[in-house]
């Protein structure tokens, strides 16, 4: 257990290099070790989301349900990063990662490099990467332009039922998903002493580590966004 594959030690060093220039943005979890009781636990993990944020990218807060028309408040779109991994044996682990982007390159699984790592100082580079997709998804909602009624404080009050007369095209916003799997293979890769495992998808400028911490006593949450919506978290 923990023989590093022939020739992964120039990339292992590449890649940390990499991560060390980037900003890095971690998740965590506290789980069960999906081996230490196969019987009893889920051959699942636990998913980790890192939500990051992009200054260009902005959606409207949700219009109030009471009220006919709202003035359009602009928040930051959360853009979901992911990962989860099933278990298809003790040696073969298949991991799920979900990265979100404005740019279709970015959001391209092929473009990232990955590596997998544990308590006890081991390293491994994934066999490959399967199933990898990337897809459009785009949101959109209709919007108006009307004239607003202030008070003496130059605060809005009412809204004219006037939209009609500056027509405007529905509002969109489009990112990218991509999606796929780095599948890793080591003999006894899981084995039930394994304290936490650690999936580190890195390109130039930008990083994930998605972290597995393995308890007994039942999965929660520790962290998992990055901070203000696109800083590197702590």
């Amino acid at each position: 257990m923990g023989e590093r594959p022939a020739g992964s030690g120039v990339l292992s060093t590449g890649l940390a290099a990499l991560v060390a220039c980037s900003p890095v943005f971690r998740g965590e979890v506290h789980q069960p070790n999906p081996t230490a009781a196969p019987t009893e636990t889920l051959r699942i993990s636990e998913p980790i989301v890192v939500i990051t944020g992009d200054m260009d990218l902005n959606l409207p807060m949700p219009a109030d349900p009471e009220a006919p028309v709202s003035v359009m408040h602009l928040v930051r779109y959360p853009l979901r990063n992911q990962a989860w991994f099933t278990v298809i044996s003790r040696d073969r682990l298949r991991f799920h990662v979900q990265i979100e982007h404005k740019w279709e390159e970015w959001a391209d699984l092929n473009t990232w490099n990955a590596y997998l790592e544990d308590d006890r100082g081991h390293r491994w580079q994934p066999e490959g990467l399967d199933h990898a997709t990337t897809r459009v998804v785009t949101q959109m909602w209709d919007q108006e332009q009307r004239t607003a009624q202030r008070n003496q404080f130059g605060d809005i009050v009412a809204l004219n039922d006037d939209g009609w007369r500056r027509r405007q095209p529905l509002g969109s916003l489009s990112i990218y998903r991509g999606r796929g799997d780095f599948v890793f293979y080591q003999r006894d890769l899981l084995a039930p002493d394994v304290r936490w495992l650690r999936l580190v998808v890195a390109r130039s400028g930008e990083s994930f580590e998605f972290r597995w911490d393995f308890v007994d006593d039942g999965a929660e949450v520790a962290s998992v966004e990055a901070s203000d919506f696109g800083k590197p978290g702590r």
